[in-house]
């Protein structure tokens, strides 16, 4: 049998499936999470800023893909997307354990210092995560 050059395909990893919780107020999850952090009122400026630097990689990401030339191929857009993916997951995640931690403390901003901290290194993380993804060479 011939091969029509899609077996790469069957080969790709699941995504992960940003919750509910990110499909508004927008309709984009990565901007989504960064107006849920950004519009808490439980972080601090530090936090904006690299939630900031999170929503910006995501809006030159998304520039870069549709400016692309020659247009990126499916697979291209495939492992970009994983990539994305990943990286929305990774701050996700850090910002579900900040938020529960805060409330957990009686929403007492010293007693989450390393939760804090830890939220911000995973956003720091995704957002070079989609700078790399905008690299030409494919990983």
């Amino acid at each position: 049998m011939a091969s029509d050059g899609w077996e790469w395909i069957k080969d790709q990893p699941r995504s992960w499936e940003a919750p509910e919780l990110l499909s508004t107020p927008t309709a984009s999850p990565d901007l989504n999470l960064g107006v849920q952090v950004i519009g808490s009122n439980i972080v601090g400026n530090d936090v904006v800023l690299v939630a900031a630097e999170y929503m910006a990689a995501h809006a030159r990401l998304e520039l870069w893909m549709g400016r692309h030339e020659p247009p990126l191929t499916l697979r291209r857009k495939f492992e970009i997307g994983h990539a994305g993916s990943e990286a929305l997951r990774l701050a996700y995640e850090a910002w579900v354990e900040f938020e529960t931690a805060y409330h957990a403390s009686g929403r007492k901003v010293d007693q989450v210092r390393d939760e804090r901290e830890r939220l911000k290194a995973a956003l720091r993380e995704a957002t070079e995560t989609l700078v790399r993804a905008r690299s030409d060479e494919v990983d």
